[in-house]
């Protein structure tokens, strides 16, 4: 059987524990899943150009609020971050870049060591925290959340194939606890709380309490039902 086109063993191996930054407003991306991406702003090219000569790694970080007022410096971002591998790239005519950037691991920045002209951290990786004795537990949460996303099984299938395509199987449950997330058209922050969560069943729980808000919030926006005896 042929190897999964991404050693993550090597890649670890092979990580400076430097990784360029692209912080974006809205953005979150969970490990082992994909992401595309135009880059249009000419230092994020230059940031681009030089990650494919090197560990082809960016590191996707969220801005925190109030970044208007700074964009075109370096405004504050989240501490927590997801690295990820540009998968393809494609150089416009034009000069931007068109990219599939996939997610590898949480991190978490260290010190920013580079402002100019892009911007570049020491991270930490953050490696997911299981407990041999959460095992029935995570289950049955794995379980509970599959049952809120009924219509979504399918893109969760989905990324787990692309995930066993691109780096092998396993990757233990925090990767379904991703999966569900992602499947789960989360809004920003929310995205971020479960990326910044590293204790898997914790994430688990996040995720269904998430889930359960967003449940209600769509039954409240429903219009009343009528009666039809009262017509």
């Amino acid at each position: 059987m042929s190897s999964p086109p991404l050693d993550i063993d090597k890649v670890l191996k092979d990580f400076t524990g430097e990784v360029p930054l692209f912080p974006l407003p809205s953005l979150v991306l969970f490990p082992d899943t994909i992401v595309p991406l135009l880059v249009f702003e000419d230092r994020y090219r230059v940031m681009v150009r030089e990650a494919l000569q090197g560990e082809r790694l960016l590191g996707l970080a969220l801005l925190k609020p109030g970044w208007e007022t700074g964009y075109d410096g370096n405004p504050p971002i989240h501490e927590r971050l997801c690295v990820g591998t540009v998968l393809t790239h494609e150089l416009l005519a034009d000069g931007r870049y068109k990219l599939l950037l996939y997610g590898l691991f949480r991190a978490d920045v260290v010190q920013e060591t580079q402002t100019a002209p892009y911007r570049k951290a020491k991270v930490e990786i953050s490696r997911d925290e299981v407990h041999d004795a959460e095992s029935s537990a995570l289950d049955e949460r794995l379980h509970r959340a599959l049952a809120m996303l009924p219509g979504r099984r399918g893109r969760i299938g989905s990324l787990r194939r692309l995930a066993s395509d691109l780096r092998g199987r396993g990757g233990g449950p925090g990767r379904l606890a991703d999966a569900a997330a992602e499947a789960a058209e989360l809004d920003t922050d929310d995205r971020y709380r479960l990326l910044a969560e590293s204790d898997v069943l914790r994430r688990f729980d996040l995720l269904i309490t998430l889930l359960e808000r967003k449940a209600r919030t769509a039954s409240e926006a429903l219009p009343p039902r009528v009666d039809p005896s009262r017509n």
